[in-house]
């Protein structure tokens, strides 16, 4: 590798203009614990434990010209989705759909692996996340 690692995990960016329903998404629905939060010179970033990772939270003062691109990766390239393992993706799914949030395709078998499969849910901006795992 030619990269000699500082942190053995991976920090993800999301860049909002729509801190208020993120933060109730991930902190208040999906329960992440908050690191902190960070103010830099053109914004913020709140910072949640995922796991060994880290998700961030960027607004800018000036927001970005563009808007989010929800879909996933059937709308746009690039980097477009996030996967976490999680246990038991129907009870998963149901706490998605009761709390109002989009499940962009249900619990799906993984046919080599019975028992195991995926799904994917978006969050207040449509940015798709992956949940693999028991079924």
């Amino acid at each position: 590798m030619i990269l000699d690692l500082l942190s053995p995990s991976i920090e993800i960016g999301l860049v909002t203009t729509n801190v208020e329903a993120m933060v109730e998404f991930y902190e208040g629905f999906l329960g992440l614990e908050l690191q902190g939060e960070i103010e830099f010179a053109d914004g913020t970033q709140r910072r949640y434990v995922l796991g060994g990772a880290v998700l961030k939270l960027v607004t800018f003062t000036t927001p970005p010209p563009l808007p989010p691109s929800p879909g996933g990766g059937r709308t746009q390239a690039g980097l477009r989705y996030f996967t976490i393992g999680v246990q038991n993706l129907h009870d998963v799914a149901a706490k998605v759909e009761a709390a109002g949030y989009p499940i962009v395709e249900p619990p799906t078998e993984f046919a080599p692996v019975p028992g195991m499969g995926w799904m994917f849910i978006a969050d207040p901006d449509g940015n798709s996340i992956e949940l693999f795992g028991t079924l």
